[in-house]
């Protein structure tokens, strides 16, 4: 099922383009060949992940790399899938844009004997072999809302509003498709209804969260629709924050609109400090290459996958269903939080 390495390069490149990290380690060329496919290439959430398959690929021996398509959507990850069940790689690991989209594909990869992972799917997880999550979804959807219900006590505002008179809303999620984005976005909707009533969703949530400028668009356009009733907006995707954010500077409204969710530290910590940013979390996407690459290993050298085996670096899993996971999420209400996270 090994290509030669110059084979296997060639294809690569010819597929991946930009996404394949040129300077990835020389390996044996019969070492396993694992490819991670990921939800869009080019942006600093899946460069960093680019980061731990390569530092996978140089501990353990093996030919681990990164492809995704130009673009956030389902047709050109399946294409891509396709192409690597033809080369007959050994493990597929897949960051889907739309797993219900990806399961025919993904049956005939392990059809074909191809392990098969995926990363932010825990709820198709039954299409792969095993999903791989770097944190609790549950406590990571309800995050946000303490951060800023917490934010509004600190300043004194929490008093200005009621059911009548509600704090008005908005998650900003990679699309409509993508899974844990709208479940986290589902989860901190409950929990602020069940919770902080006085909390409200003004309108639908809106797919602009991988993209830095569709994400300051969207907010620019929110506030000029819902003025001072938009008092908060969440940013599931890692750029959401990002562009909101720019927004918030470009309109002077720092202390009037609450930006916080999920955000790569060294690209927030600018915004945390400017105060446009009132908070952010995530997990290093670095770990979940690296344990990506790592469960794919242990598949194909016919480890068995138990409760507790250790993840070098990241401590003993657990496992629902068929979810491997570990606890690594990071949140950051200051800069030099940000910064301390080194990445």
């Amino acid at each position: 099922m090994k290509r030669t390495l110059v084979l296997s390069l060639v294809a690569i490149t010819l597929l991946a383009g930009p996404a394949f990290a040129a300077g990835a380690p020389e390996v044996d060329p019969d070492a396993p060949e694992i490819a991670v496919v990921v939800k869009i290439e080019g942006i600093p959430w899946f460069a960093r992940m680019q980061e731990g398959i390569e530092r996978a690929a140089e501990e353990f021996g093996v030919n681990a790399y990164m492809m995704g398509p130009a673009d956030a959507e389902a047709a050109p990850q399946v294409e891509i899938i396709e192409d690597l069940i033809e080369r007959e790689v050994d493990a597929i690991a897949v960051v889907p844009n739309d797993p219900l989209a990806m399961e025919p594909v993904v049956r005939r990869a392990r059809e074909a004997g191809i392990a098969v992972l995926s990363h932010e799917n825990p709820f198709e997880d039954h299409m792969v072999d095993w999903n791989f999550e770097t944190i609790d979804s549950d406590a990571y959807g309800q995050a946000p809302i303490d951060a800023f219900v917490e934010y509004l006590r600190e300043t004194g505002e929490i008093d200005r509003y009621d059911e009548d008179n509600p704090a008005g809303l908005v998650h900003l999620v990679g699309s409509l498709e993508v899974p844990l984005h709208n479940y986290w976005a589902d989860v901190a909707t409950e929990y602020m209804e069940a919770e902080y009533p006085f909390i409200q969703i003004i309108t639908d949530r809106l797919p602009t969260a991988e993209s830095v400028e569709d994400s300051r668009d969207a907010v620019l356009d929110l506030h000029r629709t819902y003025g001072e009733d938009l008092r908060a907006v969440i940013g599931w995707g890692s750029l959401g924050p990002i562009g909101g954010a720019q927004a918030v500077e470009e309109l002077g409204i720092e202390d009037e609109l609450w930006i916080g969710g999920s955000a790569l530290p060294g690209t927030v910590a600018a915004y945390l400090d400017r105060g446009s940013v009132k908070y952010a979390q995530l997990w290093d996407p670095a770990d979940a290459g690296y344990g990506l690459v790592y469960l794919a290993l242990q598949m194909i050298e016919g480890e068995e996958i138990v409760e507790g085996m250790e993840i070098p670096g990241l401590g003993p899993i657990g496992i629902t269903g068929n979810t491997v996971f570990v606890e690594a999420a990071a949140q950051m209400y200051d800069a030099e939080t940000a910064r301390e996270l080194g990445f």
